[in-house]
């Protein structure tokens, strides 16, 4: 079962396990965004659910006492004292109650002393406290995890539940392993391991074929991924658009509809989008113009109305063929505000430099095309300084290396000072000392100049972008599954296993969050390794701009150790 499985089966049996009839559905913020991104709201409103409602959001409204309320909520203190005091004034006749995690003795206390009225018919623990972006994906869509180099107040026992969550819906009972320099991956490790040996009675019906393996991460063991340039299409729509619970405004598209200023962008709710999110820019070109010629057979079929037959037939399509002009105009408006930001900014040169960065060797090739493209006004300010980041993390320890004739260029096109200082923060937070990966050289060094130009097809203007770059993620993947992952760069937690096997399923939780590059590159290493199952989470879903915020937040008011500036 996958993890978008696991949540649609959550929501079906709340659905199916109420009384017939008309429901409200009653949610706080982060379980609407748990549903919406695996369920439109009209597929859930087709079966009886009436109207949606936000905990916090709530009024004391009209009685509806002829409607049944099904409420799907975090098990937060903040959440149990707004349900107690709708319980204390029902609007509703009967309230089946779902929490997305367990919830303790003394809550269920309280709600009961609350229930006055008697309208509370069932209260259950679901698992679902994850958002399910894909089959292989999930986030806790956390937008602060860290206070410094540990974890914030509130944020440890979020993570703890949203792991805890995946592995209880899933019935995995793994062996976990943690990132041995890093003190947030180890906590996170005890505590899950903790929650699974008091709440073990959760486990029902355990998947032990093959065994599972958790296995957390920390995102400064890799901190290039997250600054990449990507080229799938999924990646690229974070990258320069935004994806937010599933969902991207273009209202900044000039000329855009009204319809199309806000778009859905998941995968399971957008077929085209689920076929073509790990395709590549020149790909998703010939796709979309394929897309648009099926499209245009179809709408000329549509205007032949010569008999009752054919009226007959064109009342029977027409929702399909509206769906399908919809999904034809999402996806043009999308590609073609991409395509402009990549040809305004020169991304293309932009991307091909960051390759040649993280994966070629020459340091002076390396630091003249940082310079030439850091002085060119066509490149961003926010380009201009993640070449010159990814150029610092790159040549660190060469003895020529020259971060600050770069740090002056930047100053001569006058960047913002709070990005100068962000590269210091960087090189603290994600350095060769704050790291226990060889990660450039884990890599293989690889000369950009003599290898073959990928040629992306159809997508007229592209003639290749390199994409060389595969994240420090799969590498690691490539360790466990040939049964060499160092207990000393990832001891176990607990005791190890007597008789170590191979896992069939792993789940990968990264502290700090992932990317979509690492998502797309899961995807096809699960295509290509049939007998193992990767499922890959993350506090967050970063593009390069959340993650500079990230950094930021984390080394805010740390003392500088890397460079002085």
């Amino acid at each position: 079962m996958s993890v978008v499985q696991a949540v649609k089966k959550y929501v079906t049996k709340m659905i199916n396990e109420s009384e017939p009839g008309y429901k409200i559905m009653l949610m706080d913020k982060e379980t609407t965004s748990f549903v919406s991104v695996v369920l439109g709201m009209s597929e859930v409103m087709r079966q009886e659910v009436y109207m949606f409602e936000r905990l916090d959001q709530t009024s004391s409204g009209e009685n509806m006492s002829y409607l049944k309320c099904l409420v799907y909520i975090r098990p937060t203190r903040e959440n149990i004292e707004l349900l107690a005091r709708e319980l204390q004034k029902p609007r509703y006749g009967a309230y089946y109650i779902y929490f997305s995690n367990v919830i303790s003795k003394s809550d269920v206390k309280l709600l009961a002393e609350a229930d006055e009225h008697e309208v509370v018919r069932d209260i259950q623990e679901l698992y679902a406290d994850y958002q399910a972006l894909a089959p292989h994906v999930f986030s806790l869509n956390m937008a602060v995890h860290s206070q410094g180099l540990k974890w914030a107040t509130g944020s440890l026992q979020r993570a703890v539940q949203g792991v805890a969550g995946i592995l209880f819906s899933l019935q995995y009972l793994p062996t976990i392993r943690y990132q041995s320099n890093s003190e947030m991956a180890r906590s996170l490790a005890e505590n899950i391991r903790q929650t699974i040996l008091t709440e073990g009675s959760l486990y029902s019906n355990v998947d032990t074929e093959g065994g599972s393996l958790l296995l957390i991460m920390d995102r400064r063991d890799d901190p290039v991924t997250p600054l990449l340039h990507q080229w799938t299409y999924e990646a690229m729509v974070h990258e320069l658009l935004g994806v937010n619970n599933g969902r991207v405004n273009l209202s900044h598209v000039q000329g855009v509809s009204d319809d199309l200023k806000e778009v859905v962008m998941s995968p399971t709710q957008d077929e085209f989008y689920a076929q073509s999110m790990y395709l590549n820019y020149g790909e998703i070109g010939q796709t979309i113009k394929d897309l648009m010629e099926d499209y245009q057979k179809k709408l000329s079929k549509q205007q032949k109305v010569e008999s009752i037959n054919d009226m007959k037939h064109f009342v029977e399509s027409y929702p399909q063929f509206k769906k399908m002009s919809g999904t034809v105009s999402k996806h043009v408006t999308v590609v073609g505000e991409l395509s402009r930001l990549v040809g305004t900014h020169n991304l293309l040169g932009v991307s091909e430099c960051q390759q040649e960065l993280v994966c070629g060797s020459d340091h002076s090739e390396n630091f003249k095309r940082v310079y030439q493209l850091v002085t060119d006004p066509k490149v961003r300010e926010v380009d201009a300084v993640v070449l010159v980041m990814l150029y610092a993390l790159r040549h660190e320890g060469h003895p020529n290396n020259d971060v600050r004739g770069l740090i002056n260029a930047l100053r001569k096109r006058s960047v913002a000072d709070h990005y100068i200082k962000l590269l210091s923060s960087l090189l603290d937070f994600g350095g060769a000392k704050a790291r226990q990966s060889d990660l450039f050289g884990t890599m293989g060094v690889q000369d950009v100049s003599s290898i073959k130009k990928r040629l992306f097809k159809g997508l007229k203007g592209v003639d290749n972008v390199y994409t060389q770059h595969k994240p420090l993620l799969i590498e690691t993947l490539m360790e466990i599954v040939k049964g060499r992952l160092r207990e000393g760069a990832f001891p176990y937690c607990g005791h190890p296993p007597s008789s170590p096997s191979r896992p069939q399923n792993i789940i990968v939780f990264i502290v700090g969050g992932i990317t979509y590059e690492e998502t797309a590159a899961v995807h096809q290493f699960n295509t290509n390794n049939p007998g193992v199952r990767v499922i890959l989470g993350g506090t967050t879903v970063h593009n390069s701009s959340s993650f500079l915020d990230s950094v930021e937040r984390v080394m805010e008011g740390l003392p500088r150790k890397t460079l002085r500036i």
